[in-house]
């Protein structure tokens, strides 16, 4: 911009302030608009003093992740293995009733009082991992339609029906965040039962749990799940149902 084009613009600019200063006293006029301008600029300097803590914040974070993330990938690796029995501690807050024993004295838990119930893990997360959850053979009824889910995804379910239990595998595939591993699970359905003999309360019932395992899947596990959800009209869905196949056990797959 010219020195003839500053000068022109300032001559405008003063012919607007004019215009819109009219009658009323200058000073006035200009003593307030210093005013606002002078809040303009506090609220602005407010917004970059907090943009300055947020980016202080951000800074902290990073310089803790990078000093704490190579621990934590030691700490994490390895850990490929988990095994969670109805008989262990259970906290009610993940969706579990208290501890009980069947006919025979297996121990059991009804999931409850929500449809929802998970289990919480640190654990590798750079291979794939199989996991488990089995169910009393008598509780079948209830687990028709049972969806898992972890790290916001479905995960598809291949069901088996084995020597007096019943069996959800799923696969956990590798990702790149650390921390936390969330398996979720979602029971089909709600039942009431009385509390006791005079069936004056009731809770609701959702699948009765067994035990939980993780482990590290093999190539073949992986490529054999995979071709069982192939076999499915949608492994996404609650009730999809694949061609049967012998399990280890030489009893029937199917996908749920």
């Amino acid at each position: 911009m010219t020195d003839d084009d500053k000068a022109s613009q300032l001559k405008a600019l003063a012919r607007e302030i004019r215009e819109e200063l009219g009658e009323q006293n200058v000073l006035d006029a200009l003593a307030r608009e210093l005013a606002a301008q002078r809040v303009a600029v506090a609220q602005l300097q407010e917004q970059l003093a907090a943009l300055q803590t947020q980016l202080q914040t951000v800074v902290l974070v990073q310089k803790s992740r990078d000093i704490l993330l190579p621990q934590a990938r030691m700490d994490y690796a390895g850990r490929r293995q988990l095994t969670v029995e109805a008989g262990m501690p259970m906290a009610p807050d993940h969706g579990f009733h208290g501890l009980e024993r069947d006919g025979v004295g297996n121990a059991f838990r009804w999931t409850g009082p929500t449809q929802a119930f998970h289990f919480d893990a640190h654990l590798d997360r750079t291979v794939p991992l199989r996991f488990v959850m089995q169910l009393p053979l008598w509780g079948a009824e209830h687990a028709q339609g049972l969806r898992a889910s972890s790290d916001e995804q479905t995960l598809p379910l291949l069901q088996r029906q084995g020597h007096r239990v019943l069996e959800f595998e799923g696969m956990l595939f590798p990702r790149e965040t650390l921390g936390l591993t969330r398996l979720s699970f979602i029971a089909p359905r709600l039942s009431a039962a009385p509390v006791d003999a005079e069936e004056t309360a009731t809770r609701q019932l959702g699948v009765p749990f067994l035990r939980l395992t993780v482990s590290e899947a093999t190539a073949d596990e992986v490529d054999a799940w995979r071709r069982a959800m192939e076999h499915g009209r949608d492994p996404s869905g609650p009730a999809a149902r694949p061609r049967s196949e012998p399990s280890a056990g030489g009893e029937a797959a199917t996908v749920s």
